[in-house]
């Protein structure tokens, strides 16, 4: 399933923003048959301070229990991140209201999610998210943020290899796992340039497919070694070995 991204560079009380991305998901509804609903994700019961000025009190109470508009197909409902769970029915699409980069990435795994409308508190609260997937900005500024660039062809190798022999329903929890995934990283991090730990999760999340869980369980081994420290585990010796192969393989 294609997942649809969309965001507004914006930040602070900006109410336009959450008409803006109302109308719009009333607009991706009526193109796709098989979204139901428009989720309406705050932090807590009490974040609805946007919708009681532009809706008035009565349809705030109504949202919480679900309610349509003039107009517009979907039911929209308020949800809290500690209520939100995936449906495992790709019926929904989901408009983030103030959350940041650590609210929103494990929604982007959502199965149920067909489409994200995200509006950050923070100019640059969704950085991260928007580098790691480049979504549409719905006012037309394209250049809000940057997407990461590509890693070079080895650390490409490296990861490719690293996905095809792992459990990618638990990512490195296993023992064997997380073994072969720090002995790639200390091979990266001995004899690459530099490898970013960003710019590698964005790519194992957006071209590999990993859940953002796990991703980060990988980020923070290579931040790790950047910030001079070090992990137990994996392999110390042949590192050139595995570096080389990757090596060879980008020369085919």
């Amino acid at each position: 399933m294609s997942k649809h991204r969309f965001f507004i560079a914006t930040s602070g009380n900006d109410d336009d923003a959450y008409k803006e991305a109302m109308r719009y998901a009333c607009e991706l509804a009526d193109k796709d048959q098989e979204i139901k609903k428009v989720i309406i994700l705050i932090h807590t019961k009490n974040n609805t301070g946007w919708f009681e000025r532009l809706f008035g009190i009565d349809v705030v109470k109504q949202l919480f229990k679900g309610t349509k508009f003039k107009n517009c197909k979907p039911v929209f409902k308020f949800e809290t991140k500690r209520t939100y769970k995936d449906s495992y029915t790709t019926s929904e699409i989901v408009i983030t209201c103030g959350l940041d980069n650590d609210d929103l990435s494990p929604i982007d795994d959502f199965y149920s999610v067909k489409a994200i409308i995200a509006i950050p508190w923070l100019a640059n609260g969704l950085d991260k998210w928007v580098q790691t997937w480049n979504p549409t900005e719905l006012r037309g500024n394209q250049h809000a943020v940057s997407a990461y660039p590509e890693p070079s062809c080895i650390v490409k190798k490296a990861m490719k290899s690293l996905t095809n022999s792992i459990n990618m329903s638990t990512g490195i929890s296993h023992h064997s796992d997380e073994e072969q995934a720090k002995t790639y990283i200390l091979a990266l991090h001995k004899y690459e340039p530099s490898i970013n730990a960003d710019i590698i999760g964005a790519y194992l999340i957006r071209e590999l497919n990993w859940d953002t869980d796990h991703a980060k369980d990988i980020e923070k081994l290579i931040d790790t070694l950047n910030n001079g420290k070090y992990f137990q585990g994996g392999r110390r010796t042949g590192l050139q070995n595995y570096y080389k192969r990757w090596k060879k393989e980008c020369e085919e």
